[in-house]
Order: structure tokens, then sequence, then C-alpha cells
């Protein structure tokens, strides 16, 4: 939709251009060609560079999070998880925290509980993955 908008917009302006360039003693084909051949350009120019990505997740873990105080939350929620794991916001806060930290190890292994627990529950999972970034995350994997 948008290059037909563009076109359209490029082909009025050249009109305006053109019309008072053709009352004049040069040929009103050069002048055409001249105005296509920027038109042209300016089009190939916006294709070729095309629109900008958003930046990827960034999949190290950052140096100023790896407190005591933060590791100490994080493993405070994931032991209360385990003793009582029917919580998918809780599951949905530690998966985050995971992702957040750069802890791959537990983040893969407590996924897999929490998808074991409510493995006959699909639409909890989805929500889970969906609230903890963990769709988007596996997908810059993917990438």
């Amino acid at each position: 939709m948008i290059w037909l908008i563009l076109l359209i917009v490029a082909l009025g302006t050249a009109l305006a251009l053109i019309g008072p360039l053709t009352n004049s003693t040069r040929n009103p084909v050069w002048i055409l060609a001249l105005m296509g051949g920027v038109i042209l350009s300016s089009l190939s120019l916006y294709a070729l560079l095309g629109t900008p990505s958003p930046p990827r997740p960034q999949l190290q873990s950052q140096p100023s999070l790896q407190t005591p105080d933060i590791n100490a939350m994080v493993e405070g929620l994931a032991e209360r998880l385990k003793a009582d794991p029917d919580n998918p916001q809780g599951w949905a806060r530690l998966i985050r925290s995971r992702i957040v930290l750069g802890d791959m190890d537990a983040l893969i292994e407590e996924h897999k509980a929490m998808s074991a627990f409510y493995a006959d529950q699909p639409d909890i999972i989805a929500k889970v993955n969906r609230q903890s970034g963990f769709d988007e995350f596996a997908a810059s994997l993917e990438e």
C-alpha cells in the first residue's frame, strides 16, 4: 500500500514540475526522462534500504544484575514454585528472571518443570510463555 501512495505522490510531483518546463524550447521528453530517473532512483533507494528491524534481545547477562540479593530472590521464587507449582504468574516471573540473568541451564530446567506440571493445560503454558517473554527469547535464538 505504501508503494502505491509513494508512486501517486511522485507522479503528481513530476507532473507539477514538468508542466512549466514543457512550455520552454527544450525537448519535453528529456525533462520527463530526467524526472522519471529521479523518481525511480528514489524508490529504488527506499527498496534497497528498506525499513529498520527492531534490535535483537541481549543474550548475555549484564554484570550489574548479578548481585547476591537478586540471585537470592530468584532462587527463593524457584524454591516456592517447587513446593507449590500451581502459580502461573510466579512461573512467568521466574522464567523472565532467568532470561534477564542469562541463566540458561536453570531456564531450561524450570521451563521443562512448568511445562510438565501444566502438560494437560496448554493454554496456561502459552500464557506463561507470552507473559515471561519466553516466546520472543526462543524466536531470537532461532534467528
